[in-house]
This record gives C-alpha cells, structure tokens and sequence, in this order.
C-alpha cells in the first residue's frame, strides 16, 4: 500500500504516483493511518478522520472570523484619524482667521471668494459627520459578525469614536460662537 518506488526506474515512479488530493481527503487519509496503527477498528478511525476536520474548519472559521474584526477596528481606527485631522485643521484655519481678522479668500482665478470661517467650518463639520458615520458602519459590520457566530468584544475604537465626535461638535459650537 505505502510501496516506495525505486530511485532508478523512472517509470515506475510515474506509475505509482497519484493524483494530488484535496487536503481533506489527504488529512482523513493520513488519520485513518493513524487510527489503523494504533489499533482502531475502521470505523473508529473515519469518526476520528471526520472530528478532527469539524474541528479544523470550525477554528479556521472562527479565526476568519477575528480577522474581519480586527480588520473592522482598523478601519474605524484610520476613520477616527482622518477626521480628527479635519476636524483639528478646521478649528485651527477658524483660529487663525479669527485672530487674522482677513477672513476672505479668492477662489480659483478671482471668480469667486469664501470665507476662511465658511472653511474652517466646512472642515469640522465633515469630520465630525464621518466619524459618525464609521462608527455606525463599525457597529453594522460587528453586529453582522456577532451573527454569524463571533463572541462579544469589548472595543476600545467605537467609544473613542464617538467621544471624539462629540469634541468635532464642541469644536464647531466654538467657531461658530467665536469662543
């Protein structure tokens, strides 16, 4: 059954090799030697060949599983920075036009003009609404996750999210009371 062709007869060895097998059936092939040689009868051997693959594909999934997570927390994480530079660059153009008191700028070629405050607002305003929205989409994507079976996790990048949210708001309501 397990016949090593010899070295010197290439045709034999092209005769005895197979075909390459999916790796279930080369894993259930390979437990079911191992069954054989510790004296297991047949069937407990195919019992022992099918829990050990259950078990293989039930840890490759729930590892699927965390990497689409923690994949889902990088990406709040990069959201969460983006827009706390929006928002920081905003309150800083709002300061520095407050203090400039020279808040209008020519647009493109002279055409039109917008305020420096109008930036500056612009700026927090689409800060503060797209960490809103990651953190929505944050929680839509672990939600989907929990359903298909993932345990729940404490994250540290949702609550940061939204706290800083909550400081792109106080940030707006001080440049526009000019605080």
């Amino acid at each position: 059954m397990d016949e090593v062709p010899s070295v010197e007869s290439p045709a034999g060895l092209a005769a005895t090799v197979e075909k390459p097998k999916s790796w279930r059936r080369q894993l259930a092939a390979t437990l079911k030697r191992i069954g054989s040689t510790l004296g297991l009868d047949a069937g407990a051997a195919n019992a022992l060949a099918r829990v050990t693959a259950d078990g293989l594909a039930l840890e490759r999934t729930t590892l699927a599983l965390e990497r689409n997570y923690l994949a889902s927390e990088r990406t709040l994480m990069a959201w969460v920075r983006t827009a706390l530079s929006m928002i920081s660059f905003g309150f800083t153009i709002g300061k520095l036009g407050q203090a400039l008191q020279d808040d209008r700028l020519s647009g493109l070629l002279g055409r039109s003009s917008f305020s420096v405050n109008n930036m500056a607002y612009l700026l927090v305003i689409i800060g503060t609404f797209a960490l809103v929205g990651a953190n929505l989409q944050h929680h839509i994507r672990v939600h989907a996750l929990r359903a298909l079976g993932f345990p729940r996790q404490f994250s540290i990048a949702a609550p940061a999210a939204m706290l800083l949210a909550v400081v792109g708001g106080f940030a707006f309501t001080a440049l526009v009371l000019k605080l």
